[in-house]
């Protein structure tokens, strides 16, 4: 009985053995799959890169200005300021709660959110122009901010006539991509 009893010692020592070295390996093993977090674009990188609508990302950036009306638009520029890149237009969205923390500008702020394709069509365009020519005028409109980001509506009024020049039948003009903000993180002073 005694002999049994030490076989059965010996084969649950082993047992045992056998457990926790395939308990190391298998952490050893998720350790070596754990996949590293996405680098952050740049605002240059952002604006020299082709994205598919609908791809993440995550974007730092200089939050210069934090729309008036609601917080619900953020403009990141490059945190290089000798650098003179179009700023990315960046939308609150429900996760966030709707708009972006007041504190945001003049910090440096990670966006991590849904690339969309900004485009317009001439209707837009022209829409457009005449909005700001009545804001000119006196009427109460938006900051200019947005024409930093995607160029005025006279640029953007140019490129449609040229890409309509050469395909008619094509009035649609790619202004530039915008990101749905899913989270963002402000500094910790």
């Amino acid at each position: 009985m005694r002999f049994t009893h030490c076989i059965i010692a010996l084969a649950l020592a082993f047992g045992a053995s056998v457990m926790l070295g395939s308990c190391g390996s298998k952490a050893q093993k998720e350790e070596s799959e754990t996949v590293a977090a996405p680098e952050a674009y740049s605002v240059a990188a952002f604006n020299a890169t082709e994205f598919n609508d609908g791809d993440t990302v995550l974007v730092d950036g200089l939050c210069s200005h934090l729309c008036a009306h609601g917080g619900t638009k953020a403009f990141l520029a490059d945190a290089d300021t000798t650098v003179q890149t179009p700023l990315v237009l960046c939308l609150a969205t429900d996760s966030i709660g709707g708009a972006f923390d007041a504190e945001c500008p003049g910090h440096n702020i990670t966006v991590s959110g849904i690339v969309r394709v900004n485009s317009a069509t001439a209707s837009e365009i022209n829409a457009a122009i005449e909005k700001i020519k009545a804001a000119q005028e006196g009427e109460e409109g938006h900051c200019g901010t947005e024409a930093k980001a995607y160029g005025t509506v006279g640029q953007i009024k140019a490129r449609l006539d040229e890409q309509m020049a050469a395909d008619p039948a094509d009035s649609i003009v790619k202004l530039g991509y915008y990101i749905e903000t899913l989270s963002y993180t402000l500094p910790v002073e």
